[in-house]
């Protein structure tokens, strides 16, 4: 059967990103003919799609929606808003309609509403589809028998069981040929590697629990490292980043991959999310040894009581103890996220905070970066309860549409943190343009 793998287009704000979960499809499709297509990438997004629907005229498209709307939040991108063109471009350019399949995270998050207001859909896949879409290829006219599947039945949406969670190690490597992972060697931290699924940590905003269960699946250290060294010898990729929402839980399996790399002699460079607790000078001089060229933090609050309602599950304190271990080891990049006015923010948290932005430039300068963002309301976690608690959302609210949180006592310090970025942006504009293509820095 020929199938056509697609990633949604994301409107070209932001750097294209390495489609992992259509490449894990491909690994798990073999037995077909399979096409991978990234619109991210292409010159003419959609006019290269009907293109290569044109040319294989395929008998499934499956389109991956792994984002609803941008990581950028000052200037939200609603990436959802493509995805109807992209299904009629597809639809229009085959001689006859393909079976439509979609799926990825922000497909799951939302997987009702979507699959209701796009009827050119026939199969919505909810949660990990490794399993599910061969299972489904094999069962088009019998949707009802495979776990994991919305479905139309004389005009009623249906749904199946969820499917039982996967065993990584059960699971073929990424196809990373067949997505063309050397397209991506360009572009900074866009090719992605996984070691792990789900995640046990309990912060109030993030969806991963949902989407991939709260207990660990851990991958082999050393088929983890077999993908590395695979994308190092024939694609000639020089960095990569861990996609896991941290790298070092369990710290040990964090350990033991890096002692792979290490014994494998891994040339690549790294990068990674990393969880503040599980810090110590002994584990960062294992990464660096191991390639870990930046080190991404996300304590996200900086007060005892934010990191407590932000589900964080350990204090400020914690938090200076682990920027000490990092300000003390052999290089590195550091990078800093925190959210501009998270629950319990008071106007002390924000100037302490500040204080620490402050002190922390001085002392490492280029080293160290700082994001500062917002809070996107997401179904099915507990910001969504504190924020119908605190009037933020109502119960009406459709949440596939951007909703934010700002703690109501405080929003001024929101507004306050984005004339600062603005003034921020306005300079390094500036100064972009007094260094023109005759200057010198």
């Amino acid at each position: 059967m020929k199938i056509l793998l697609v990633q949604a287009y994301l409107g070209g704000s932001e750097p294209p990103v390495f489609p992992l979960g259509l490449a894990c499809l491909a690994g798990s499709l073999t037995d077909h003919e399979v096409g991978v297509f990234d619109t991210n990438i292409a010159e003419d997004p959609y006019g290269d799609l009907a293109e290569n629907v044109r040319r294989m005229q395929p008998d499934i498209v499956a389109l991956s929606l792994r984002n609803i709307d941008s990581t950028n939040k000052r200037i939200v991108v609603f990436y959802y808003e493509y995805v109807h063109k992209t299904l009629e471009t597809i639809i229009s350019a085959a001689d006859r309609k393909p079976r439509i399949v979609i799926g990825g995270s922000g497909f799951s998050m939302f997987a009702e509403k979507i699959m209701n207001t796009e009827p050119l859909i026939d199969y919505g896949v909810y949660l990990e589809g490794e399993r599910i879409i061969p299972d489904l290829v094999q069962n088009l006219d019998n949707p009802g028998s495979v776990p994991g599947v919305y479905h139309r039945s004389n005009g009623e949406l249906l749904r199946t069981e969820p499917a039982s969670h996967l065993n990584l190690d059960d699971l073929p490597l990424p196809d990373r040929t067949a997505a063309n992972v050397s397209a991506y060697r360009a572009i900074p931290e866009a090719i992605g590697v996984e070691t792990k699924r789900g995640c046990p940590l309990h912060c109030v905003y993030c969806i991963y629990g949902f989407l991939n269960g709260t207990k660990m699946r851990l991958r082999s250290p050393s088929l983890i490292v077999d993908d590395i060294e695979s994308m190092i010898a024939d694609h000639g990729i020089e960095a990569f980043t861990f996609t896991d929402s941290v790298f070092n839980v369990p710290r040990d399996h964090a350990e033991a991959v890096c002692r792979e790399m290490i014994k494998r002699n891994v040339t690549a460079e790294w990068s990674a999310w990393f969880h503040d607790k599980f810090m110590t000078p002994e584990f960062t001089a294992l990464a660096r040894e191991a390639g870990c060229v930046k080190f991404i933090m996300s304590p996200d609050g900086f007060s005892d009581r934010t990191l407590e309602l932000l589900g964080k599950g350990y204090t400020k304190q914690r938090v200076l103890e682990t920027f000490n271990v990092l300000r003390n080891m052999d290089g590195g990049e550091i990078c800093y996220n925190f959210f501009k006015n998270p629950p319990g923010q008071t106007l002390g948290t924000f100037l302490s905070l500040m204080w620490f932005f402050l002190r922390s430039k001085l002392a490492l300068r280029g080293r160290i970066h700082f994001e500062f963002s917002v809070l996107r309301v997401e179904p099915h976690t507990a910001l969504h309860k504190i924020a119908l608690d605190e009037g933020v959302v109502s119960p009406d609210d459709d949440l596939l549409y951007p909703k934010f949180y700002s703690n109501p006592p405080t929003r001024y310090i929101q507004v306050v943190f984005d004339i600062m970025l603005r003034a921020k942006e306005k300079m390094a504009l500036l100064r972009q343009g007094e260094s023109g293509p005759n200057a010198t820095t």
